[in-house]
């Protein structure tokens, strides 16, 4: 529990005032435990999917991948309306920040890196 309080302080000092925090906040006290929970479960098969992709030796690039990672940007829409600037900032925390790099190397070495990459390559394609 004191790590869920923490990580909560953390998301409020470093996105607090921004627009997509408080959509979070708003959005998040809507739903019910049971909708939270999907949610999640929805996310980890997003990212079972790409795991699966990166071990299949799929590039980041491809079409299947970014059928994923389209997937997964839309699906940010559960708690805010995501931008291709705050999305390039998420792909970089998914490697810098140890919890999120782990957390996805658990599921496959060198996944944290494979997903920033699909990331930065929708962003590019997005941009034209």
């Amino acid at each position: 529990m004191d790590d869920i309080n923490k990580h909560e302080e953390e998301t409020r000092e470093k996105w607090g005032d921004t627009e997509a925090y408080k959509q979070s906040q708003e959005r998040v006290k809507k739903m019910n435990k049971e909708e939270l929970a999907q949610s999640a479960l929805d996310m980890d098969k997003i990212i079972a999917e790409i795991a699966e992709c990166m071990k299949e030796g799929e590039a980041p690039e491809s079409e299947k991948v970014q059928a994923l990672i389209a997937r997964h940007y839309h699906h940010l829409r559960t708690f805010y309306e995501p931008n291709l600037q705050i999305y390039r900032g998420l792909a970089d925390i998914y490697v810098s920040d140890e919890r999120f790099r782990s957390h996805y190397e658990k599921m496959g070495k060198g996944l944290a890196e494979f997903i920033r990459n699909a990331m930065i390559a929708y962003c590019n394609n997005e941009e034209g």
